[in-house]
């Protein structure tokens, strides 16, 4: 069970209305975001596409089966976040039908990130938000392949992201969880505008770095 070293207790209501003051910078900042669906043959629109600047979010979908495979696999995403047992293509087929599960029921989840300016497959990354039962916010969660790294997409990324969360009205506040030896991802939570509220402790596991944001309705 996770444990937070200061004041914080994220099962108490409204407690983090009362940590976090202040308003989201957004940097850089984002064209209007633009949507595109694809409609289905019931009639519904489905698999929305949210862009800005350089960078598109979608759901994952069965035709996603080797970049889940590629993602869960890559060394940094089994260092820094962990073996999700993702080896075999019926478990990337699950892991995608959670995903798609998360945005019914909690009406988010983690998008599929694209790219045209890199070389290659265009799906650089994961980004969007978890849900956690020991939080009352949604979770920051993002994940990059190697050519998606190191051209600033992943904090347009998770910039988007937090513009999406504040034009849907999803919460004010929003959290991230950070190994606290992941360097570039805490550099890229303090550009996006989150601010260190202290660090989770659970045994047998690398301690964790907790961030908030305060975001306000677009």
């Amino acid at each position: 069970k996770w444990q937070l070293a200061n004041s914080f207790t994220p099962q108490k209501p409204g407690i983090i209305h009362e940590l976090m003051t202040g308003h989201l910078p957004i940097t850089p900042e984002p064209r209007e975001l633009a949507r595109r669906s694809t409609l289905s043959s019931t009639g519904c629109y489905v698999n929305t596409v949210i862009e800005s600047g350089r960078v598109r979010f979608r759901q994952l979908t069965s035709e996603d089966v080797d970049f889940v495979l590629a993602i869960t696999s890559d060394p940094d995403w089994l260092y820094f976040i962990g073996d999700r047992g993702v080896k075999e293509p019926d478990e990337a087929k699950q892991y995608i039908n959670t995903s798609s599960s998360s945005f019914s029921q909690q009406g988010f989840g983690l998008w599929v990130v694209e790219s045209d300016v890199v070389e290659g497959d265009s799906r650089i990354g994961l980004c969007g938000f978890l849900h956690r039962s020991f939080l009352d916010c949604p979770d920051l969660g993002y994940a990059f392949l190697p050519h998606g790294r190191g051209q600033g997409l992943a904090l347009e990324a998770v910039t988007l992201a937090l513009r999406w969360a504040a034009k849907s009205g999803l919460n004010s506040q929003i959290s991230a969880i950070c190994r606290c030896d992941n360097t570039r991802s805490l550099h890229l939570l303090e550009k996006a505008g989150f601010t260190a509220m202290g660090k989770f402790f659970q045994r047998d596991v690398p301690t964790h770095q907790f961030f908030l944001t305060t975001i306000s309705p677009e």
